[in-house]
């Protein structure tokens, strides 16, 4: 979801920055958790929530393979004004993942009544898109749920599949939880359990209003 989840920074006056999409600068050494190994919790799932008022809600279901595991988003937008329904979305993606590499990405959205798709698979050495854009095989979609790929490798929007400029800056929390703070293509902080868990999130829309993911799952 770009920026925020990826399509809740196109949304109207929740946009967080303009800044243009560039091949990702890695400023900084791999920033990982303690405890590396595989340990994400099969289903978190937030409410999304806007000036003390929930617009939406976002689940990640992930699931252990035989060969790596399978995750999946799905996030439901609606922002009314005065009654009115103003930004609807729906946002379903999958990855699937291998030996530590990212085998394919789908991606179906409906906004505003507008459906698009993407997906991306390994192929010949490079993550390769339905759209004919290839990128490094490491390359992963920038998701906020699991925190291990910040700053450790070329992130792309789960979107439209462009790589983003992002750093990252990692915090040691009390208990063992870590916070993340990103910037350039993308701005947010989030926090994390010691097993990686995603625990909340925090971005400032461009009009000054905070957009919070409060967990409930």
């Amino acid at each position: 979801m770009p920026n925020l989840m990826p399509a809740l920074q196109r949304m109207p006056r929740l946009n967080t920055l303009n800044t243009p999409r560039r091949a990702l600068l890695l400023a900084a050494p791999a920033l990982l958790l303690p405890g590396a190994g595989f340990a994400l919790p099969p289903v978190q799932s937030f409410k999304v929530v806007r000036e003390g008022r929930e617009i939406g809600t976002h689940t990640v279901t992930v699931r252990e393979t035989a060969a790596g595991f399978t995750a999946r988003n799905e996030v439901a937008i609606l922002v009314r004004l005065m009654g009115i329904n103003v930004f609807r979305m729906t946002h379903l993606y999958e990855e699937i993942w291998s030996g530590g590499r990212l085998l394919s990405f789908t991606s179906r959205e409906e906004r505003n009544g507008t459906r698009s798709e993407l997906t991306a698979r390994q192929q010949d050495g490079a993550l390769v898109f339905s759209t004919g854009a290839r990128l490094p095989a490491e390359a992963a979609p920038l998701g906020w749920w699991d925190p291990r790929r910040f700053g450790t490798r070329p992130l792309f929007d789960s979107d439209d599949g462009a790589l983003l400029d992002v750093q990252w800056q990692r915090q040691a929390l009390p208990g063992d939880e870590a916070g993340f703070t990103a910037s350039g293509a993308t701005n947010g902080e989030a926090r994390y359990a010691a097993d990686n868990s995603w625990l909340a999130f925090r971005q400032k829309a461009e009009d000054g209003s905070a957009v919070v993911y409060q967990r409930v799952a």
